[in-house]
């Protein structure tokens, strides 16, 4: 995504601009957790290991350059979801009034 975004765009889909930063950036946050996870995945790295045994224990720091994975940044994802329509949300039925999105 390139260029300036016109507020026009944000709420076109909801009803103000705060609104849209908020559902914005919990669903950058989404995207963000599941790239993390298939970085993961991908470079073979398991939370679940020990450091008891030094030669089954990953170093995050030392992984192999080739396994980099480049993935898009997941706040422009976020927004190019959100202004082509494709990005759903709703309000959920808590007391305390916090957004819940699908």
């Amino acid at each position: 995504m390139e260029g300036t975004l016109s507020m026009s765009d944000l709420v076109k889909h909801c009803d103000n601009i705060y609104e849209a930063i908020i559902i914005l950036g919990k669903r950058a946050r989404q995207i963000n957790d599941e790239q993390k996870i298939f970085i993961e995945r991908e470079a073979g790295i398991d939370d679940s290991l020990e450091n008891d045994d030094d030669e089954e224990f990953v170093n995050r720091e030392m992984i192999d350059e080739d396994k980099i994975i480049k993935l898009p940044k997941p706040t422009e994802l976020a927004i190019k979801e959100f202004i082509e329509g494709n990005l759903h949300y709703d309000y959920g039925d808590d007391v305390e009034g916090e957004q819940s999105e699908k």
